[in-house]
């Protein structure tokens, strides 16, 4: 019996003995490997120090030389445009008439009319006999262009001053009469015509008619129905035709201090 233990002891011994051994013996070269092993070289390519200088030159010329990049120039910026916008119009249209198509007197322009006018004598004279005899009526007339926006034309405002007399005669008897005009005017301007030259127009006037009398009738019946203030109201039309630029004639129709009225006429 104990010679059957103590060849068990011997075996278990030999078993673990045996174990131990191949489990530390693979651990010994991992080790040792691991120590002495080489280290790995690298792989990554070393230049030479000729090409490294070389380099370093190049790149150092290169930085010394190179220009700096030019900034881009910029355009300046103008100032923000308003968003258009559509003003509504406060021209007065009239209805069936169309937009002149060559205005020839705006607003601003100044007209000046020098004429002599025919007709109308007020019913000068006797009924006894004798003559009368008339001047042909001298005018002056001055308009500006004042206002427009009221249809297709323009309005303008002036005055007019006129002159004209009268004479009757009878055996050795005269008598005279002489009438100063003093008017203001009103017209509207709107060229029917395609020509920038004529401007036509047509309007109304209100006067002071200053009579003068004087005779060699020795009749206070007759010497005293006339002389004074009269206030006349006068309706007209006319046009104008320019020759150059500034000067042309002109004629009127109407009833004021003549029916017709022929002359020159300048325009500024």
């Amino acid at each position: 019996m104990k010679n059957i233990l103590t060849l068990l002891f011997i075996t278990t011994g030999l078993a673990t003995t045996t174990t131990l051994a191949q489990t530390k013996a693979p651990a010994k070269p991992t080790t040792k490997a691991a120590t002495t092993a080489p280290k790995p070289t690298s792989t990554k390519p070393v230049a030479p120090k000729t090409s490294t200088t070389t380099k370093s030159t190049s790149t150092t010329r290169t930085s010394s030389t190179a220009r700096p990049a030019s900034k881009p120039v910029s355009k300046p910026e103008g100032p923000a445009t308003a968003p258009a916008t559509t003003t509504p119009s406060t021209k007065l249209e009239i209805p069936g008439v169309e937009p002149q198509k060559a205005p020839s007197f705006n607003k601003g322009s100044v007209a000046v009319n020098l004429g002599l006018g025919l007709g109308i004598g007020y019913g000068y004279g006797y009924n006894f006999g004798g003559s009368t005899q008339s001047s042909p009526a001298l005018s002056l007339s001055v308009e500006k262009g004042l206002i427009d926006g009221i249809g297709p034309g323009v309005i303008s405002v002036g005055g007019l001053l006129g002159y004209k007399s009268y004479a009757y005669k009878w055996s050795t008897y005269q008598t005279k009469w002489t009438n100063i005009y003093v008017a203001a005017r009103g017209a509207y301007h709107y060229n029917f015509t395609t020509n920038p030259k004529i401007d036509t127009y047509a309007g109304l006037s209100l006067a002071a008619r200053i009579e003068d009398f004087s005779s060699d009738f020795d009749d206070d019946v007759l010497n005293g129905s006339y002389g004074g203030a009269y206030l006349e109201v006068g309706v007209f039309a006319g046009g104008r035709y320019l020759l150059t630029e500034k000067l042309g004639v002109f004629t009127e129709l109407g009833y004021d201090m003549s029916y017709m009225k022929l002359g020159v006429t300048a325009k500024f």
